[in-house]
């Protein structure tokens, strides 16, 4: 039996553990006080600091810029991992002490002392589950290419971090690898537990509650608790705590809830909240949820009144104009969703004053649909005329015969609402030109466009075949085998785009997304970036787990010897809404698209810098944008591997098209040791493995060189770890692609870049057809190079509405224009290059907006003129 006074000291504790507070039990090692460091780009990092003057480990190793220079460099280490950032350059304001990380366990293990450290780890071959003395094997791939066993023992264990150590054995070593907490599952955590902890002693048990609390695992705090109390049946007042943990528990689901609907995903979030457990949780909790119901609900009834308030007024009009609208007012009430709703918002505030006439109101609701909020046209005559000035235009986009195009464009030039500013609205706006009724129409027939809108609200795309298997995945182009027999035949060729996709739930075409263009390593197929990215494809929907690392959507809320009758549905067991499996990781929970790219050939061991590998994945990320609804502001590019080092390449040599870059495990050579000037441009988040062959020494260097005030750079190092993919920091990738400051940059004033490759010729708004014969390395030619240096390209907009090129390697230049780059559209403009001089004057043409739509798919920033010099 426990006194009154420990009984009284456990209750506390786990009270004060669940409401968000660490209190010790027993005497657990603590460690100084950590530090909360917000960087400028979104980030919180969390750990503790110390400054660097370098990243270079390699006293012989020069730079990009020639030298070794100092820089003021923080590591904030949070013991699982080392992330380096530049002091000035990235952080926001001076950190903040916070507690450190409450409860450590120490286990004691035979460690070997005086062995040599190990240096490099090879590719991990596999790993066996840590058993009850917290042991595993792991095998590695030897210098010889043979497997190499290592014995590993868990030595320390907090909520957020592992220390696995080399043990004993006949060839012994010094290994300090640190894996993710959430990595290791709940029956080897308790398996280890059982062993440590004397299971006839509640106190002790109660540190196995206390640390499933701090690692946020709360069903499993639960369950234990449940154990503790029928096992120790005297502990009835803490019977309570399951009340607080279940109530942290819904939070995580509700918090998932809110995450989905933000997403894009109101049917998935109203699933949870509709099966959210309110009778096991407190007054506020039930309230939350209601409001948040009540806001989905809220939004449907405004979707639904301004339909019905939109036929009513329309069937005020006179029959021509009936007539006239009939089409896309059935469009608006197929297709408006929370999604779109905000096109109505003029509308909505407008549409029941009988002040303004009927056919002004009519004409706000279309013009919002067609033009986007605040367009303000009340014009109903030039509103019709939109409705077919754009589906005109997406017939344009569409077709693949240039003289039904041209056809099209002189239709299009003598109808009344046809400009440009009006076409630049509503390009963002249409559906992908690929997926529209009007592109299956010509593809597939009308009579299929007809069937298909009649039976659902997305087309599958022109040129995508919906994966069998697997919900919301699509294949377009030709499969690995098809795509690597092509360029054996003919490698000189530029390969037919081939590429997968994976959309997120309740995708609608008419909502923009965020995308990862994911590239595979070498060697592997494009589906493994798919899994990482997205989540391996299950057929498990809302049902529940035993793992409280999985989607919290997905987990259980039970609350044990407290359940009610129907907590089984409100546990989330409900039956898959199609007979697919789903992918249902971070993408999905992100409302992310991932493309995936073949982009290597058959046999190929390593990235090789040539712009067949370029093209293979622009081409794909061009065919994406024009099959599915990408936001080509926030376009990521991120691989692993030789596809790590491909993202960061091809991210460098075309910074204008990337909102960021991932690279992980990547292996900097040739072009990136030189383009480190165009990341300026282009966020980059690298990721390595410690003991990948001494990163530090062997890349440090090149690390150094984005350790600058202008970089948004953060460089990731995870201790004692190899060659490896990394899942554990996805959801930190997943967090900084989502900050608002990451996002594709405007259109810059200055161009201040560099190139090496005769495919490197396209920044922003300034191109070239040829870079001169000098300027040019052949990427499988780089070691016999005479000369190794970058040409500069410096080009700038400057006043007096004039462009001046300073510096390219070229003699003839196409200049790309738009309003929103910082000239005035309504003067000449101006640019000049070395003596010669070009003029641009706008006179309202939108040919040249369409055809640069067409080509390179981005419907937010079309080019609306071009002046060539010569």
């Amino acid at each position: 039996m426990m006194s009154c006074s420990v009984r009284r000291r456990i209750y506390r504790a786990i009270g004060l553990a669940v409401a968000g507070m660490v209190v010790v039990l027993g005497q657990p090692q603590r460690c100084p006080a950590e530090q909360l460091i917000t960087l400028r780009n979104g980030v919180t990092l969390q750990g503790i600091y110390i400054e660097l003057p370098t990243l270079n480990h390699n006293s012989a190793s020069l730079g990009a810029d020639g030298g070794i220079q100092t820089r003021p460099i923080w590591m904030i280490d949070d013991g699982l991992r080392r992330t380096y950032v530049h002091r000035r350059g990235m952080v926001n304001n001076e950190p903040v002490e916070v507690p450190d990380l409450g409860l450590r366990m120490e286990f004691p293990q035979p460690i070997p002392q005086g062995a040599n450290e190990v240096g490099a780890l090879g590719q991990i071959l596999g790993v066996t589950p840590l058993n009850e003395f917290g042991r595993r094997q792991m095998s590695v791939r030897g210098t010889d290419g043979s497997p190499t066993i290592i014995y590993q023992g868990l030595t320390e264990l907090t909520s957020r971090y592992a220390k696995l150590e080399a043990l004993k054995s006949d060839s012994p070593m010094q290994l300090d690898m640190r894996v993710a907490t959430e990595s290791i599952d709940t029956p080897a955590l308790q398996r280890i537990f059982g062993r440590l902890l004397d299971q006839d002693d509640p106190d002790a048990r109660l540190e196995e509650v206390r640390f499933f609390i701090e690692a946020e695992r709360y069903g499993d705090a639960r369950r234990e608790l449940q154990a503790i109390l029928q096992q120790f049946p005297e502990q009835q007042e803490l019977k309570p705590q399951l009340t607080a943990l279940v109530e942290r528990q819904a939070m995580q689901l509700f918090e998932q809830a809110q995450l989905r609907r933000e997403s894009g995903q109101p049917a998935l979030a109203s699933a949870i909240l509709n099966n959210f457990p309110l009778g096991r949780v407190g007054r506020v909790t039930r309230l939350r949820v209601e409001d948040e119901l009540g806001e989905i609900r809220k939004l449907q009834t405004q979707r639904d009144d301004a339909v019905a308030n939109l036929r009513k007024l329309v069937d005020e009009l006179a029959p021509a104009d009936q007539n006239a609208l009939a089409g896309v007012v059935d469009e608006i009430d197929q297709h408006l969703s929370p999604n779109t709703l905000s096109r109505l918002s003029d509308f909505i505030r407008l549409g029941e004053n009988e002040t303004i006439p009927v056919q002004r109101r009519v004409a706000l609701a279309v013009a919002g649909w067609i033009l986007g909020s605040g367009s303000g046209e009340q014009n109903l005559v030039i509103v019709i005329s939109w409705v077919e000035v754009r589906d005109l235009v997406a017939k344009y986009l569409a077709h693949p015969d240039p003289e039904v195009r041209a056809v099209l464009m002189e239709n299009l030039r003598v109808l009344e609402g046809a400009s440009a500013e009006a076409i630049a609205k509503m390009l963002p706006l249409m559906p992908p030109p690929l997926a529209s009724d009007q592109a299956i129409a010509i593809h597939r027939g009308a009579e299929a466009a007809e069937a298909e809108s009649e039976a659902s609200s997305f087309h599958v795309p022109v040129g995508a075949v919906a994966d069998e298997l697997v919900h919301g995945m699509y294949h377009i182009g030709p499969d690995e085998e098809a795509f690597e027999a092509a360029q054996a035949a003919d490698p000189m060729a530029v390969p037919d785009a081939a590429y997968l996709v994976q959309l997120p739930p309740e995708y609608d075409p008419l909502r923009e997304y965020p995308c990862i263009v994911a590239l595979h390593a070498a060697g592997a197929p494009a589906e493994t970036q798919l899994n990482w990215w997205a989540g391996v494809a299950t057929e498990r929907f809302l049902s529940p787990v035993q793992d409280d690392r999985a989607d919290p959507a997905s987990a259980a809320v039970g609350a044990g010897d407290e359940s009610e009758p129907g907590d089984r549905e409100a546990q989330g067991e409900m039956a898959s809404p199609q007979s697919k499996a789903m992918r249902l990781g971070h993408a999905a929970r992100n409302g992310f698209i991932v493309v995936t790219p073949r982009w290597t050939r058959g046999g190929q061991q390593s990235y090789e810098y040539t712009m067949r590998e370029h093209d293979a994945v622009l081409r794909s990320v061009r065919g994406a944008m024009r099959r599915f609804s990408i936001d080509a502001d926030r376009i990521f590019i991120g691989g692993h591997g030789a596809g790590g080092t491909a993202a960061w390449d091809i991210a460098l040599s075309h910074p204008d098209i990337w909102a960021g870059m991932i690279a992980i495990g990547a292996e900097p050579r040739k072009t990136l040791l030189h383009y480190d000037v165009n990341a300026v441009y282009v966020p980059t988040y690298l990721v390595m493995g410690e003991k990948d062959g001494r990163p530090l020494k062997r890349n440090g260097a090149v690390y150094d060189d984005y350790m600058t005030y202008q970089h948004d750079a953060m460089v990731v190092m995870y201790r004692g770890r190899g060659k490896e993919f990394f899942y554990e920091e996805s959801e930190r990738i997943y967090d900084w692609m989502k900050t608002p400051e990451h996002r594709r940059a405007d259109f810059p004033q200055e161009i201040d870049v560099v190139t090496m490759r005769q495919g490197d010729r396209f920044f922003w708004w300034l191109e070239w057809d040829e870079s001169l014969p000098e300027t040019v390395i052949n990427p499988i030619l780089w070691e016999e190079a005479k000369r190794i240096k970058a040409a500069k390209v410096d080009a700038r907009i400057g006043a007096n509405n004039e462009i001046q090129i300073s510096q390219a390697p070229a003699i003839a230049f196409t200049i790309w224009l738009s309003p929103q780059m910082p000239l005035d559209f309504r003067s000449q403009i101006a640019v000049r290059y070395r003596g010669q001089r070009g003029n641009f004057r706008f006179t309202g043409e939108f040919e040249t907006m369409l055809e640069d739509v067409r080509s390179r798919a981005d419907r937010k920033r079309p080019f609306w003129g071009r002046v060539k010099i010569p």
